[in-house]
């Protein structure tokens, strides 16, 4: 029982920081349906700006926004890559990736930097609550609450349908008048803006910031869109929001899961690997297994 409750507690504290990585991830890819790898490097600048601000006295707060301003102009890069110079829309978020390797370790200076005692956005909720980890997931929950309403009211608003309507039918956008190039680079913007807040959280949560934090964020993150969209629908696009960010609260219960199974932690990338490769298939299988059942009851109608 006590290792159910650890499972659960782990993956509520760690799946609702990587929610809102989920949720950049799902602006890019289901919104917009643009195959963005900027994310990669955009968790990592987050992270990486957010720790070097803080050790140099910066407040939390102040550090954290500026992680995620960070975020917003990778995002722009990638857009303006893809919509002015005419770079194939996955190859744009390569070279942006590629290139915030660099940016990142010349922020952060080393491969790896820890926080020590310095004060994290964390540091005053644990100062009123006794339990660490309550203080810390009542933040991170409260952080994605205000977030998932931003973002709900966000894509009620012009921009937000535009940006919408962008990712549905490109040349049917255009032809009502929207800028679709101007939509594509603000969508990107916004969704590696909420990558970048994901990494600074995730840093001061671990105390720390490393290079290697971005390394398969993409898949995890698509993981957990599917994982959602398939546990908890989408019938609306508040709906679909709430799935995304249930998924990655999902998505750790499952990886806790076969740890305390006994998996050795070295083969966590391949538990990962086989996790998204079956999380991705499984609408393919649901479409074969209802193709089949109507087959069967067209058969017996006819019968």
């Amino acid at each position: 029982m006590d290792e159910l409750l650890n499972i659960v507690k782990d993956a509520l504290e760690i799946g609702l920081i990587w929610s809102l990585l989920a949720l950049g991830i799902f602006i890019a890819f289901r919104v917009l349906e643009f195959a963005d790898l900027t994310a990669e490097g955009a968790v990592t600048m987050g992270g990486a700006v957010a720790a070097s601000l803080i050790l140099k006295g910066a407040p939390p707060f102040i550090a954290t926004l500026l992680s995620v301003a960070g975020g917003f102009l990778a995002g722009i890069v990638t857009g303006i890559l893809h919509t002015k110079l005419k770079i194939p829309a996955i190859l744009s978020g390569i070279l942006t990736m590629t290139g915030l390797y660099s940016v990142n370790l010349r922020i952060l200076g080393k491969s790896a930097v820890h926080l020590g005692d310095a004060a994290t956005i964390y540091t005053f909720p644990r100062g009123i609550i006794e339990n660490a980890f309550v203080a810390e997931t009542l933040t991170t929950f409260l952080v994605v609450v205000i977030i998932f309403f931003v973002l709900y009211w966000f894509f009620g608003t012009e921009i937000g349908m535009s940006i919408r309507a962008t990712g549905m039918n490109k040349k049917m956008a255009r032809a009502q008048g929207i800028n679709t190039d101007i939509m594509i680079i603000f969508g990107l913007a916004l969704a590696n803006a909420l990558v970048a807040l994901c990494g600074a959280l995730h840093a001061q949560s671990a105390n720390s910031a490393n290079m290697d934090v971005g390394k398969g964020t993409i898949v995890i993150g698509l993981a957990a869109i599917i994982l959602g969209e398939i546990l908890f629908g989408k019938r609306s696009f508040k709906n679909w929001l709430i799935s995304v960010i249930l998924g990655s609260v999902a998505y750790e219960v499952l990886v806790g899961v076969a740890i305390a199974l006994g998996l050795n932690p070295n083969d966590l990338k391949l538990l990962q690997a086989i996790l998204i490769a079956f999380i991705l298939a499984l609408p393919l299988v649901k479409k074969i297994r209802a193709a089949k059942q109507r087959r069967k009851e067209g058969a017996y109608n006819r019968a």
